[in-house]
């Protein structure tokens, strides 16, 4: 996340109004334009396997799983984020185009530009999503995932796995991701 565009705060309207005459994408939080980093190469690899690898996990399930190009808007403070992945069951962000409203994961793959905002304003704002089951943390630098669960009583439960030969349960989906799966194809680290 880059700094603020204005300075003052904008209302939903007058954002989307001034977004559609800017060539980057932007986040919308706290009545704040930011603009959306760019992303590495592993940064790419790693959000496209995650989203490949929910998305044959959820096959033949009313669920769709979407990328970074699509936005998610928190409807209780008008904020809209791009996560790098997340997904929804909803039959109403069935029929929205534009925009969704009902994740019940989201997975962001953290960067050093953006690591902060992703952990801690971001992740706030993630957790107010009323059917939001599962928030995923995904590093860059190594092989390793941390799994925010809402438990029943709506408290969040922290679980991780590390290593290329660990495996993350998910457990309000009833399954694991193959850490494998989702760090596969990387290229080799600088020498």
């Amino acid at each position: 996340m880059g700094l603020p565009a204005e300075k003052h705060a904008m209302t939903l309207d007058e954002f989307l109004a001034w977004e559609a005459d800017q060539p980057e994408r932007w986040e919308f939080f706290d009545g704040e334009a930011f603009m959306m980093a760019g992303g590495s190469d592993v940064h790419n690899l790693v959000s496209g396997n995650t989203y490949m690898t929910l998305r044959n996990a959820l096959r033949g399930t009313s669920c769709t799983v979407f990328m970074s190009d699509v936005r998610l808007r928190l409807a209780a403070t008008d904020d809209l984020f791009y996560p790098d992945v997340f997904v929804t069951c909803a039959d109403a962000d069935r029929e929205r185009r534009q925009v969704k409203e009902e994740p019940v994961l989201i997975a962001e793959v953290l960067s050093p530009s953006t690591e902060a905002y992703d952990r801690g304003g971001k992740f706030a704002a993630y957790r107010r999503f009323p059917g939001l089951k599962t928030v995923l943390f995904l590093s860059q630098d190594r092989a390793h995932v941390e799994c925010y669960s809402r438990t029943a009583e709506g408290d969040w439960l922290l679980t991780e796995a590390s290593g290329e030969a660990a495996s993350l349960a998910l457990p309000a989906f009833g399954f694991t991701l193959p850490l494998a799966e989702l760090y596969q194809d990387l290229p080799a680290a600088p020498a």
